[in-house]
């Protein structure tokens, strides 16, 4: 363990040091785009694709994925192994950043004097980053010296890099933002995302629902929890919180009755939880595919924790319902093994924990959601919704393309990070 921290400062003094000196090179008019865990995915994917489709910008994809970029370069796009020559090459001459969490998506050791943007893989409902309160992360983000936040700087280096532009869908989320990531309201743009907006441009692009399964159901319902700070790794295959609040075989029979198909979308970082789903009827697992928005306005209800991507399914009108099976299990454990949520959640209608109408909280309530008529909602859950898409997307926004487009052609060399909304 002692070895794996050394390692760590060791890596980060490293990434400080290259960060400085990177900052003294002449950098081009081109942009690098990165994704978490090396995938095509998220915001950084679809600006990547807008570009590639309007040439505003010479748009480089960089990843560690051989496949990933076996079939990016398939289909005529510039995309480079992270450690190749050219990986290194543009990565340290591209004057845009663009990534979906810490600039370790691209790489870590390259970015000084890039204008970074984060194009952020979520909208926050529980904390997140500098304002993480309890759980596992806490340790990462906060210190009681001087001397205790520079070494945490340099430990857990890709945390601490400050990004210079972030995308905000409404002001409430700007104030998050800006209090999460530590900037200013001039460091962030006031748009919508851009994993929203490609789709609304390009609706010819979406994927046929049909096409992910053989038959034809009623009603296709997606799963996507958020991620649990569990920590488990791909070798616990055989440990998984799920099956906690799941009796996954009495939900395939009734799946089956009902005509309906469950999708499961499980985060990144606990996609291989899925893996023990994959036989079983009317139940088809999606955490390997690259993110959901290609098929997620043909979605009839979305069944969700506290993942943001009910925020996303917003503007499409699309219900949904928090599943919290151990949410009393958290309450009453003593320990704080999960992140708690923004203040903000508990003076919303349907998504705070005193509104109990889309709550469900034990798997029979979850079998009682789905044999109701969940996609028909009331005159007060409709009203209640509207406030929900107007708290989270502010009305007339500009679209994250025309925003960052906007934003680059006003600036002129040396480009500032400090981008008015």
């Amino acid at each position: 363990m002692k070895q794996t921290h050394a390692i760590s400062y060791i890596k980060g003094l490293i990434a400080k040091i290259c960060e400085v000196l990177c900052g003294l090179l002449t950098r081009q008019h081109k942009a690098v785009f990165g994704c978490y865990k090396n995938k095509f995915a998220d915001n950084s994917k679809y600006l990547f694709l807008h570009w590639q489709l309007n040439g505003f910008m010479r748009a480089i994809w960089i990843s560690a994925d051989n496949q990933v970029l076996e079939q990016l370069n398939a289909k005529g796009y510039e995309a480079y192994h992270r450690w190749s020559l050219p990986g290194i090459y543009h990565s340290l001459t591209a004057k845009f950043y663009f990534y979906s969490s810490y600039v370790g998506d691209i790489n870590r050791y390259t970015h000084g004097g890039a204008i970074k943007t984060n194009l952020w893989h979520g909208s926050p409902l529980k904390k997140i980053e500098f304002d993480i309160d309890q759980g596992p992360l806490y340790e990462v983000y906060h210190s009681q010296q001087p001397m205790q936040k520079w070494l945490k700087s340099v430990k857990y280096y890709q945390e601490y890099v400050k990004p210079d532009v972030m995308l905000c869908p409404s002001e409430q989320v700007q104030s998050l933002f800006t209090s999460a990531f530590k900037l200013t309201k001039s460091e962030t743009l006031l748009c919508s995302n851009p994993r929203s907006d490609f789709y609304a441009c390009y609706p010819h692009r979406q994927t046929d629902l049909s096409k992910l399964f053989n038959g034809s159901y009623q009603k296709v319902i997606l799963y996507a929890p958020t991620w649990r700070d569990s920590g488990l790794t791909a070798t616990q295959t055989n440990v998984s919180p799920y099956d906690a609040g799941f009796n996954w075989q009495a939900l395939s029979a009734q799946l089956k009755r009902n005509n309906q198909l469950l999708l499961i979308r499980f985060h990144p970082n606990e996609a291989h939880l899925a893996k023990g789903l994959q036989s079983i009827a009317n139940i088809i697992d999606i955490s390997e595919r690259d993110d959901v928005y290609d098929v997620l306005k043909q979605i009839d209800l979305l069944i969700t924790d506290s993942s943001s991507l009910f925020i996303d399914a917003l503007p499409n009108n699309t219900p949904f319902r928090f599943y919290c099976f151990d949410y009393k299990q958290i309450a009453t454990q003593g320990v704080n093994i999960q992140r708690s949520h923004y203040d903000y959640a508990q003076s919303l209608p349907l998504i705070s924990e005193s509104d109990n109408r889309w709550r469900l909280t034990n798997f029979e309530q979850l079998q009682a959601c789905l044999d109701s008529d969940f996609t028909s909602l009331s005159g007060q859950e409709k009203q209640d919704y509207e406030r929900l898409k107007q708290w989270f997307w502010q009305s007339e926004l500009s679209t994250s393309f025309n925003a960052i487009e906007g934003a680059m052609f006003k600036t002129t060399a040396p480009l500032t990070a400090k981008i008015a909304p």
